[in-house]
């Protein structure tokens, strides 16, 4: 049985972008769920961390919002 991982945070350290994502599958989706270089400057030695609460409602709140 799947079992999705914890909504992460990516940052990017070169520019600042940030992405929070919440992964619906333990397959993960290149460029939606999981990055391997920043979308803005294609820096590729990005940051992850557990998504915070405020994170994770700004995102649910952008998605609803989209």
């Amino acid at each position: 049985m799947p079992i999705p991982p914890p909504p992460l945070t990516t940052i990017c350290p070169h520019c600042g972008w940030k992405r929070t994502s919440f992964p619906t599958s333990d397959a993960l989706k290149l460029n939606v769920d999981w990055f391997c270089h920043c979308p803005i400057c294609q820096y590729t030695e990005l940051e992850s961390r557990l998504a915070s609460r405020a994170e994770i409602m700004r995102e649910r709140l952008r998605q609803l919002l989209r």
